[in-house]
């Protein structure tokens, strides 16, 4: 994979820590931005389930236990390497599960009661994962992706809460999470007949033709990620520096 590195005199936003994360942001319309609670996980469902997607299970069981994005928490209270050192201990002897949760951030917006009224959850690349075992990567190798790539699972805002900027907000913050972890690439997809590709392209992505996928090659993996003819493939890759 390519080696990570860093440009001279490059600026960087402010960083982030694990507490930010869980206190959060203030948001557009008197909302805050935080991370999912256990208390949150059913209206997380339902309101990822308006957008065609859920919480996988094994996230959702994470979340629960207070164990989901637990070393991305820890990585952005210390460094890449803290963060690199990490994630290994959460891959040896544990399940493929549950080191891919560990590198996954659901984040929700909550109104002033604090419910949530959108919801994002971004993941390990999984489909990649699986081109990596079929390429002859061993295990850890191919969940050790999870570093350096995520995807956006679901996306979605409660339909009163609807153009009000909460969809961009989330995706902006989660963006700023991984960027400070150092990833090279946040990507999703997205059915065409829902229409999406302004949206995603206003966020800073790039949005692929209907049916087109796009190649790994810039960071050394001999595989790419293939699109059905109904799906759009959107990317963010990170620049350098």
């Amino acid at each position: 994979m390519a080696k990570r590195t860093a440009k001279k005199g490059s600026s960087r936003p402010v960083r982030l820590s694990a507490d930010r994360l869980r206190k959060g942001w203030p948001g557009p319309a008197g909302t805050r931005v935080r991370l999912a609670t256990a208390a949150d996980t059913d209206t997380v469902d339902a309101l990822l389930d308006t957008a065609g997607a859920r919480l996988i299970p094994a996230l959702r069981s994470s979340i629960e236990q207070g164990t989901a994005g637990a070393a991305l928490l820890d990585g952005l209270d210390g460094t890449t390497k803290t963060f690199f050192e990490d994630f290994a201990r959460r891959t040896i002897g544990h399940s493929m599960a549950d080191s891919m949760a560990s590198v996954s951030l659901t984040l929700v917006a909550v109104d002033e009661q604090d419910r949530p009224i959108g919801a994002l959850s971004v993941t390990a690349p999984g489909t990649i994962i699986e081109r990596a075992l079929e390429h002859g990567y061993s295990n850890v190798q191919a969940v050790t992706l999870s570093v350096a790539i995520a995807k956006v699972h679901g996306l979605a805002v409660a339909e009163q809460a609807r153009g009000q900027g909460l969809a961009s907000f989330l995706l902006k913050r989660s963006w700023q999470v991984y960027d400070q972890l150092d990833y090279f690439l946040l990507y999703g997809s997205f059915e065409t007949e829902r229409d999406l590709g302004a949206f995603y392209k206003g966020c800073g992505y790039t949005v692929h033709a209907p049916g087109e996928g796009f190649l790994l090659d810039r960071i050394d993996l001999p595989f790419g990620i293939h699109a059905g003819p109904d799906q759009c493939v959107f990317t963010r890759w990170r620049p350098p520096r």
